[in-house]
């Protein structure tokens, strides 16, 4: 079964819905593609609804849970890291963020996992800014109002817009934890 499949059937037995809303889709889609593993997801979502009663749980956005589902997620990277080549593929990585901003990047060689990921996802932010900046004004409006169902969990909001700039222009994710 399809990741997406999954977890919709998952989402719609918690929530005792008959469907999801094009909100819920947009956001299992980008949980897909940003390499969430399925069972943080899975986990994320039920703890997520478990806090709050279930007459009110169907009512809630999907997306509320992201806080939760990211979490578990880092949590779930530092018990399955183990083996990871992690600094041969920081230095890919770090390379296609050279390319892709156009200039040469100047960073030792970080101690950990947890430091590279972080230098990773700075430089992430510095090319959607990149991208975001080559935007027309009418591009960005479009952007902002497509996402703009989104825009009470900001990070949420943030995140989708980046993935959506990468999109456009063919760039996977620069995680250590997405191939």
């Amino acid at each position: 079964m399809s990741y997406y499949r999954e977890l919709k059937d998952f989402i719609l037995q918690i929530k005792g819905d008959f469907f999801l809303s094009p909100r819920d889709r947009w956001f299992l889609k980008f949980l897909e593609e940003e390499g969430y593993p399925l069972e943080v997801v899975k986990e994320g979502i039920k703890k997520f609804f478990l806090f709050h009663p279930p007459n009110r749980a169907s009512k809630l956005p999907l997306f509320m849970s992201f806080e939760q589902i990211r979490k578990l997620k880092r949590f779930y990277i530092k018990k399955t890291s183990q083996g990871l080549d992690w600094k041969e593929r920081f230095l890919k990585k770090l390379r296609l963020a050279e390319e892709i901003l156009g200039r040469k990047i100047q960073v030792e060689m970080p101690e950990g996992m947890q430091t590279a990921e972080e230098i990773l996802q700075s430089l992430s932010s510095e090319i959607a800014k990149k991208l975001w900046d080559e935007l027309s004004r009418e591009q960005k409006a479009s952007l902002m109002k497509k996402f703009a169902s989104f825009k009470q969990d900001q990070e949420l909001f943030k995140a989708m817009i980046k993935r959506e700039l990468f999109k456009e222009k063919g760039i996977k994710s620069l995680s250590l934890f997405v191939e």
